[in-house]
């Protein structure tokens, strides 16, 4: 047997001690890491998720609206005849598409200046569907409006000009 070297022994344990303790800080400093990236995954998860939820908020916004322009388009095709009232409740019905056209066009600026999100496009587009669709509306209204009126002259005048025939002609 070899005798025991004291020297060589105690460098041994010192090294075995110091691996040691540079492994244990390894360690360490690696599980902080990882506790760190976690968190900081974590916010921007949580960002991200408030993002998409405001996204969905304004989404949701504008499909009500569009479902309101929906349904006002609906109710405007339900008047035929063409009387003052009719067109009077025509006119507040395509005011109130146009105004709640412009409010969908004021959300989406409000989100074109943050995000740039390829549904605003589509929704962008259809803004200017609902205008141009709401001045044809109004537009064809009024002519009918006009139409209708013009008959009912055309039919006074015709009227007068019988009733002044049969006076011509009973005299």
């Amino acid at each position: 047997m070899k005798p025991i070297n004291l020297h060589e022994l105690n460098r041994s344990y010192f090294n075995f001690i110091i691996h040691f303790v540079v492994l244990i800080l390894f360690v360490l400093i690696g599980v902080a890491c990882f506790f760190f990236t976690g968190r900081h995954e974590l916010q921007l998860l949580s960002e991200q998720s408030r993002t998409y939820d405001q996204v969905a908020y304004y989404r949701d916004e504008v499909t009500s609206r569009f479902d309101n322009v929906l349904l006002k388009f609906r109710s405007l095709t339900q008047y035929v005849n063409a009387d003052a009232q009719e067109l009077s409740n025509q006119a507040l019905l395509i005011n109130a598409v146009q105004s709640d056209n412009n409010r969908v066009r004021g959300l989406l600026d409000e989100r074109k200046q943050s995000d740039v999100v390829p549904s605003y496009e589509l929704y962008g587009k259809m803004t200017r569907n609902v205008m141009i669709l709401a001045s044809l509306k109004d537009s064809l209204s009024q002519t009918r409006f006009q139409m209708e009126s013009l008959r009912e002259q055309l039919e006074d005048c015709d009227h007068s000009t019988k009733k002044a025939m049969k006076k011509l002609n009973g005299y």
